[in-house]
């Protein structure tokens, strides 16, 4: 299983069935959840894809979007936050 947690305006397209899922067949690395997530959940997707969305795997900014996923493993999806 893996915990997905969705803030900002993604958590309000997120259904919460998304909160913790088993690793999807063919997702390995946190590109090609982002892209299952997109193909499952299309508004997200569209709203992941017309932002710049930070993912932060297990409390770390992934800035490199191949690295592996695993089961255990806690993603986060961050869009672009404003305010002072």
């Amino acid at each position: 299983m893996i915990r997905l947690l969705f803030l900002g305006k993604f958590s309000e397209l997120a259904p919460a069935r998304l909160g913790e899922i088993a690793l999807p067949d063919g997702v390995q690395t946190l590109s090609d959840l982002k892209d299952w997530i997109a193909r499952t959940e299309p508004v997200l997707g569209r709203a992941m894809d017309n932002t710049v969305t930070r993912l932060v795997l297990n409390q770390d900014v992934a800035q490199d979007l191949s690295r592996r996923v695993s089961d255990g493993d806690e993603i986060a999806f961050l869009p672009p936050m404003s305010g002072g």
